[in-house]
């Protein structure tokens, strides 16, 4: 009896780089997961394979492949790829990842990302590597989704339908008065089923919880485990 060949997801991904198959690269993106993908190529130190990839890889994807890459890889990336290359990576990241990665930067490549970056991320960055080590503003991100109290239920899910790709989290909305300021939540799922010409103020909840940027990191996370959260203000 014919013993039957094991599928190598690890050699399929392998291969496709190595021949040069943008089709194939681009469907591996959208079929298997990002970290898992990162894993796959963690061995690879070559220059111009990791521009290949990053120039055929749809840029949605980009971003989360750099945060999940080894360190070593990350740094080649900064430091050859062009400011043009390099801007449409840090374009597609989060701040919080950029931040991890820089803080195992030499000082030059952090200024080259930090000057390359767009102004909106650089603020962000600039903002999370203010915070001290363990704490709460340390771990924060600054791509959450928030909406103004005076919308609908609608309308509010017609803005996430237009904006939401560009948090990090959304299940999670948070929602400010005129004056910016954090006056409720509301879960995704119950902004879902709510009634269209429902009232933000009338359905979000009043009663949430939140922190300080300085509070110990630990005191965080079991007040996350605690009120069962996915998101803190």
């Amino acid at each position: 009896m014919m013993e039957e060949k094991t599928f190598d997801v690890r050699e399929f991904v392998l291969n496709a780089i190595k021949n040069k198959k943008p089709a194939v690269l681009r469907e591996i993106f959208e079929t298997i997961p990002t970290i898992d993908i990162a894993e796959y190529i963690e061995d690879i130190d070559d220059v111009s394979t990791l521009l290949y990839i990053f120039r055929v890889v749809p840029p949605e994807y980009t971003g989360d492949l750099f945060a999940e890459m080894t360190n070593d890889q990350q740094e080649i990336i900064v430091k050859q790829f062009s400011d043009k290359d390099l801007i449409k990576v840090l374009e597609n990241s989060f701040a919080d990842d950029i931040v991890d990665t820089l803080e195992e930067f030499p000082a030059n490549l952090i200024n080259k990302v930090l000057r390359v970056s767009p102004a909106d991320l650089r603020k962000d960055v600039n903002q999370l590597l203010n915070y001290k080590d363990d704490t709460a503003g340390s771990l924060m991100t600054t791509e959450y989704f928030e909406v103004i109290d005076t919308l609908t239920a609608g309308e509010a899910l017609a803005q996430i339908r237009k904006n939401g790709r560009d948090a990090e989290t959304v299940y999670t909305v948070f929602i400010r008065d005129r004056k910016r300021t954090i006056v409720g939540t509301i879960n995704l799922d119950d902004l879902i089923f709510a009634k269209e010409d429902d009232s933000l103020r009338d359905i979000m909840d009043r009663d949430f919880v939140t922190c300080n940027v300085n509070d110990d990191q630990e005191e965080v996370a079991n007040m996350f485990k605690r009120y069962d959260l996915t998101a803190m203000a």
